[in-house]
């Protein structure tokens, strides 16, 4: 069974995966649907998807941060309670 540092910082890596992932795709969806952006030459298709690209990588590392502060609170609550159960058993 895994100790209470090493759950902890599981939980805050996992946290941080999911939030990175899911600020990454939030922002590229967020922006490609834009109606700012030109989409019919090939000059502004590129400078549609940097642009893309660098806002979804921001709001990414933000989310980043998010889902590791998110999944450290949830290992510290989490981890107590299954320690707890294990020794009832």
């Amino acid at each position: 069974m895994a100790t209470y540092g090493e759950w902890i910082k599981k939980s805050a890596r996992i946290g941080a995966l999911l939030g990175g992932l899911a600020g990454f795709l939030y922002g590229a969806y967020i922006m490609a649907t834009g109606l700012t952006f030109g989409w019919t030459d090939v000059l502004d298709t590129v400078g549609s998807v940097v642009a893309v690209l660098i806002f979804a990588v921001i709001l990414g590392s933000l989310c980043i941060a998010i889902g590791a502060l998110a999944g450290l609170v949830l290992g510290i609550v989490a981890s107590p309670l299954s320690s707890l159960h294990s020794r009832r058993s």
